[in-house]
């Protein structure tokens, strides 16, 4: 009878370094269960070495050096799945986290008060539902839409809009603004849309075949959160003609995406 002293601890026939190597193809929940199978692996996947590790093979030696190896940010572990002694980990969960505000989501959302916003069902949206600017001709207004990212680590992020046209009449200019919220910002990100740019991309988008709007991902630019400390970074989508109707537009959802600088 083999006992508790003498049974064999089946971890260790592979070496940390492999071990590491296998994690960076698990999930974090896969990790979380597999530490919990034997001790030794409970210490190797809550230290902040394999944390680090994934950091830089998933993110860059860039990303790497900004918030491990020369970094100062302070993580707040607001989230009790993880240990408050792993930083590492606390930081890979941040940038792994996709930043996305659908435009469906009124608790996040703020739409002028001056007109009537819609949302219709979309199986193919992010929530099942969009928002839908399509003004009646009587009914003229300004447009203006305006969100908030909270608490978004340092880095320059891609701000990528998903939307659709169902042939636009957007008269005026229609402009994107995203910047952070700090003194100095250094990258924001603008684009002005007219008419003629709305019709542009519906032609590029819409099948005739098919009498399909297809979505499209609409790059913005790019902000940067510079320095050590998280920051908000602002939305804002605004069309000031009050005198022409707008339509045929769909907002599905706004995304920051981390650049792996």
């Amino acid at each position: 009878m083999v006992t508790k002293q003498e049974q064999h601890d089946w971890s260790s026939d592979l070496i940390d370094s492999i071990w590491f190597h296998i994690g960076n193809y698990l999930s974090i929940n896969d990790i979380d269960r597999l530490s919990r199978t034997c001790s030794r692996l409970h210490i190797l996947f809550t230290s902040n070495d394999f944390w680090s590790y994934l950091i830089r093979i998933k993110f860059g030696s860039t990303i790497w050096r900004r918030f491990i190896k020369n970094s100062s940010i302070v993580i707040d572990n607001n989230n009790n799945e993880f240990s408050s002694s792993c930083r590492s980990k606390l930081i890979y969960y941040e940038l792994l986290k996709r930043q996305c505000i659908s435009f469906t989501d009124f608790n996040q959302v703020t739409l002028d008060t001056n007109r009537n916003y819609i949302t219709i069902s979309d199986s193919s949206s992010l929530n099942g539902e969009v928002l839908y600017i399509n003004d009646s001709i009587e009914f003229c207004y300004s447009l203006h839409i305006e969100t908030k990212f909270k608490n978004i680590l340092p880095g320059q992020y891609d701000v990528i809009c998903r939307m659709k046209l169902d042939l636009p009449y957007i008269l005026g200019n229609t402009e994107f603004i995203v910047i952070a919220e700090q003194i100095n910002s250094s990258k924001i990100a603008y684009k002005q849309l007219t008419q003629d740019d709305f019709l542009s991309m519906y032609r590029c988008f819409n099948c005739d075949l098919t009498k399909t709007n297809l979505w499209f991902y609409y790059n913005i630019g790019i902000v940067e959160i510079h320095g050590n400390e998280r920051c908000n970074i602002y939305v804002s989508i605004t069309n000031h003609d009050s005198l022409h109707a707008k339509c045929g537009l769909y907002l599905d959802y706004i995304e920051l995406k981390l650049r792996l600088e």
